[in-house]
């Protein structure tokens, strides 16, 4: 416990709770030299916690942070899961046909992802101080005022430009600001228990469904472990239950068992939205702004691509760059993922809590093959677990521009603007020839310009790029399908020319003419143009900044 470090009087952001949420956006911060203070009220970062699934768009996520190297050190790689009726194999989902960087989950105790998260936190100036929680909110149009109390009763006064609340479902920043929220709890409680699993007869990398009660979920954890998520009535006593978690993992591998287990937590799921994202100058991330069934493994993800759309925004407006406006298209693009996310949470539910009678049981089976029958639909199932196919096209800050209007841009093939940036390539830098992939360019702090082109003509100079983007801190790439020209060997743009060996970029972006996306800082499409002009690349950026939306 830190709570006789001196905190700040004032500072531009306070994050009030560290889960993976509140660290997420700090490192994001940290990584644009964004001062914040970062708080939890527990003395000690949790031991262990419920969330274990890390999914593919996260995955995104992390690799963007530059923290991806530590979580496939410590994690364990799921490349699906098997879906079981009465011991019966029935369907097997397999994650290796998402068109991704990552085709598969990583699976990894929240408590081990919070603690990589913290560390690179620390590594880039930051920390986390512990120990104090939130007893006040006062905002003006300037500021936000938060007092805070130590676990020692030590009261303090924290003064910011912002405040952010990602301090879990049963949010204080929300409740102080006022902010309604709506949903319902689910009737059956859920259950987590640690163990490692012995004769077991299924594949290492592979997830497990049990459809009849009691409704196992065992998911492979790193060193051989396992964490097994089940549903149990109120006042089930622990005895009970390691009965019930073996007599559901003989059915499902005859002579498994759960050996070397911990004590078995037991939870009440909620699913739950928050009317609002911001109320002036205080917004709200992760659990604190919605909630969902934990089928999916989709709770600390959302939370962590909140933090991640957030980020960069925050920071653009905390360094005097942005109109506040700008972080309106948070809750714009962030709210209706979390809204999609809890609706099929609930059918999932209603699927899963089915009476324990061999009719009932048998009708959720025919429900799942005939999904699950087909290629398409088990593709689809990867999907969505995936994240990926989230996309932003109806937000106030992309756009896109073609000379020959409205009816030419629907016809664009490949990504639109709002759309997830996909992974493509190689690209081959000519000077020392490097291979890159067309997802690595994005992996910076700042918004990236990509000139397609089918050759080296009508290609601006490298100080018209600069000066286009500069406004933003943003960098540029020229994509060519063919060779740059010699003349070009000794020139500064020498640097910044990408060979398309394969076409294969421009293919996956759906380019035939020549063609500019801008890129955000999260990966998604922020400026489409064709043909590409820089001019109107700096009108884009021009509105974007002063506005905070586009007209």
């Amino acid at each position: 416990m830190n709570t006789e470090i001196s905190l700040p009087q004032k500072n531009r952001v306070l994050i009030v709770g560290a889960g993976p949420t509140g660290l997420s956006l700090a490192v994001e911060l940290a990584r644009r030299q964004i001062d914040c203070l970062l708080v939890d009220r527990r003395p000690e970062p949790l031991p262990l916690d419920r969330a274990t699934v890390i999914h593919s768009r996260s995955l995104e996520v992390l690799e963007s942070m530059g923290v991806l190297g530590s979580f496939l050190e410590r994690g364990h790689i799921m490349r699906g899961f098997n879906l079981f009726a009465y011991g019966q194999k029935i369907a097997t989902v397999k994650f290796d046909s998402l068109d991704c960087r990552h085709p598969y989950d990583l699976n990894l105790s929240e408590n081990e992802t919070e603690d990589i998260l913290t560390n690179h936190l620390i590594e880039l100036g930051g920390a986390v101080t512990r120990g104090w929680e939130l007893s006040k909110i006062e905002q003006t149009e300037t500021e936000v005022k938060a007092s805070l109390r130590s676990t020692d009763g030590i009261e303090h006064t924290v003064t910011s430009d912002w405040l952010v609340g990602a301090d879990g479902i049963h949010s204080r920043v929300r409740e102080a600001i006022g902010i309604e929220i709506a949903g319902h709890r689910y009737p059956v409680q859920w259950g987590v228990i640690d163990g490692h699993l012995k004769n077991w007869q299924h594949e290492p990398d592979l997830a497990a469904i049990q459809l009849e009660n009691p409704a196992l979920n065992p998911v492979p954890l790193p060193e051989g472990r396992w964490r097994v998520y089940f549903r149990a009535e109120d006042n089930t006593e622990s005895a009970e239950i390691l009965e019930s978690i073996n007599q559901g993992l003989d059915q499902l591998s005859p002579g498994a068992s759960l050996v070397e287990p911990d004590q078995p937590m037991l939870y009440h799921a909620h699913c739950q939205l928050s009317g609002h994202y911001r109320s002036n100058r205080v917004l709200l991330a992760g659990d604190a702004a919605h909630a969902c069934s934990p089928i999916e493994g989709h709770g600390m993800n959302t939370g962590i691509q909140d933090s991640f759309n957030l980020g960069w925004k925050l920071a653009l407006v905390a360094n005097g760059k942005a109109n506040e406006n700008l972080l309106d298209s948070y809750e714009l693009e962030r709210r209706p993922v979390a809204a999609a996310v809890a609706a099929t949470g609930d059918a999932a539910e209603e699927l899963r809590d089915v009476p324990n009678d061999p009719a009932a049981v048998e009708r959720v089976k025919r429900t799942f093959c005939a999904i699950l029958c087909s290629s398409r639909g088990q593709n689809q199932i990867a999907l969505d677990e995936s994240e990926l196919e989230f996309h932003y096209r109806d937000s106030p800050i992309v756009s896109g521009y073609h000379s020959a209007g409205r009816e030419a841009r629907q016809k664009w093939l490949g990504v639109l603007p709002g759309d997830r940036m996909p992974d493509a390539g190689p690209l081959e830098m000519r000077g020392d020839k490097t291979e890159l992939r067309l997802n690595q360019l994005s992996q910076t702090e700042g918004h990236v310009l990509l000139w397609m082109s089918a050759d080296q003509s009508d290609i601006p100079e490298r100080g018209e790029f600069e000066m286009a983007m500069q406004p933003i801190g943003g960098s540029f790439w020229i994509i060519s399908t063919t060779l740059p020209p010699d003349t070009l060997s000794l020139s500064p743009m020498m640097d910044h020319w990408l060979y398309d060996i394969d076409g294969d970029v421009h293919a996956r972006l759906g380019v035939i003419d020549p063609t500019l996306f801008v890129i955000r800082p999260d990966g998604h499409v922020a400026f489409r143009s064709e043909p590409p002009d820089l001019a109107n690349v700096s009108s884009f950026i021009d509105e974007l900044l002063t506005q905070g939306r586009l007209s």
